[in-house]
């Protein structure tokens, strides 16, 4: 067995997917990292633009509720005068 070719082979083999592996393997776990925290920030940013746009709808809708009840007092202060 120690002397056969085939059986140093395969330790050669396995030792070189070994070394292999290993550095790929944390490039990948790196990569899927950075990865992940982009995603997060992403939707962290996300969250704080539909919070921005929500607050700014409603004070649009605020807006336009005082603007609709302006036009209205208006209307109601010419028709006083009218009569």
């Amino acid at each position: 067995m120690w002397e056969s070719p085939e059986f140093w082979v395969a330790v050669a083999f396995v030792i070189f997917v070994a070394a292999t592996f290993r550095p790929l393997y944390r490039q990948a776990a790196a990569a899927l990292d950075a990865r992940a925290a982009r995603i997060k920030n992403e939707i962290d940013e996300a969250q704080a633009l539909r919070e921005e746009a929500q607050a700014l709808l409603a004070e649009y809708k605020r807006r336009q509720r005082a603007a609709l009840k302006e036009a209205e007092e208006i209307l109601e202060h010419a028709r006083g005068e009218a009569e």
